[in-house]
């Protein structure tokens, strides 16, 4: 039977010069909008702009990075007593009606803070996606801000004395495997809190890491279908109704496979971090972004001018500074769009191919 695979979108086949003189526009208008953070409004009444950001040591003191910090109109706020610092590196992303916060890999002195955000900003269960090792070439990327073993659990977040409402509480490793077909090791946590005033609160967190992916560059050979496999995996355990059963931890068929990435609880945002939250999580958001759309039959019959990879990034960047952040990483996701959607072109194909010979 002859294949009437459908041709790749003209998006998906634009030149290697083409895609960097985009990613060169994307770079300068980035430039732009930092710059224009910095200026004070001609008129003193009027307000900062959308792309200032917070200063001062207080805020300084909990970056991970100097040069890497949300805008201060779009940030996570910690709930704190009036008048506490409430800063948190950490951005609410929204994608369509998807939800993510990026945020950087916490310092040892913000492992209160993620907690805080956690408990406040997530639903029970809610997921977490690590893109980094604790440590990359001698220097701390990330802190372990998790139990590793059973051996190391409970790990006890201390009260933050600066803040001085009472907040603290305990990580618990409920289970720990290791999943071949993302290469990620999956943790189910249970995270406590308790506070001076109110209730106790409990929350069960899918804590997913995922160490095959150098900062600043991309996976490469069986780490890349392992990372699309990371994104199924992340938005299967997201839904309302999922569970932690075998068939999705362990891998799943094609049409639960694309129901996976096609689906996710639009009102729990998962926390996606790296480093200093840009590069990898950004690229990483992206991917699961134009996954659900392929899932979900939207990048069909797209007009010729159409590229929704440039226009994602130019979104993910007004949200939070740096999205996507090298031009390997931009190019990364034109290269795994191109073979998925070339993937489902074949599987389309097999399909109707099957069901020919059936009815001959």
């Amino acid at each position: 039977m002859a294949s009437h695979q459908p041709a790749l979108p003209q998006f998906l086949k634009q030149s290697r010069s083409e895609l960097h003189a985009k990613f060169v526009d994307l770079e300068w208008q980035q430039r732009n909008r930092l710059l224009q953070g910095t200026q004070a409004p001609a008129n003193p009444s009027a307000p900062p702009s959308q792309w200032s950001r917070l200063s001062g040591e207080a805020v300084a003191a909990r970056n991970r990075y100097l040069n890497v910090e949300p805008y201060a109109q779009n940030r996570v706020k910690l709930r704190v007593n009036e008048g506490a610092n409430d800063y948190i590196n950490a951005s609410p992303i929204q994608l369509g009606k998807r939800k993510y916060i990026a945020t950087q890999g916490p310092k040892d002195t913000s492992v209160n803070h993620f907690y805080r955000m956690v408990a406040s900003e997530l639903k029970s269960p809610a997921v977490v996606v690590m893109l980094t090792q604790t440590h990359e070439a001698g220097r701390e990327k990330c802190f372990q801000y998790y139990p590793l073993s059973k051996e190391e659990s409970p790990l006890i977040i201390p009260e933050d004395s600066a803040i001085e409402d009472g907040v603290q509480g305990a990580v618990e490793l409920l289970s720990v495997e290791q999943d071949p077909k993302s290469r990620s090791e999956v943790r189910r946590l249970r995270l406590s809190t308790s506070a001076a005033s109110g209730d106790p609160k409990e929350v069960e967190i899918h804590h997913l890491l995922f160490s095959g992916w150098p900062d600043f560059l991309v996976p490469e050979g069986e780490d890349r279908a392992a990372l699309v496999e990371l994104v199924r995996l992340s938005a299967f355990l997201n839904r309302p109704s999922s569970t932690n059963t075998p068939n999705h931890t362990n891998g799943a068929s094609a049409s639960t496979f694309a129901a996976d990435l096609a689906s996710t609880d639009q009102d729990n945002p998962r926390i996606i971090h790296c480093s200093a939250g840009v590069g990898r999580s950004g690229t990483f958001i992206a991917l699961d972004y134009l996954l659900s759309l392929m899932h979900s039959s939207q990048l069909d019959n797209l007009a010729a001018d159409k590229d929704p990879i440039a226009e994602i990034v130019d979104s993910l960047r007004q949200q939070r500074m740096m999205m996507v952040q090298g031009e390997s990483q931009f190019n990364f996701l034109y290269e795994v769009m191109r073979e998925q959607l070339s993937a489902r072109f074949r599987e389309r194909d097999a399909v109707a191919g099957a069901a020919q010979n059936g009815t001959n």
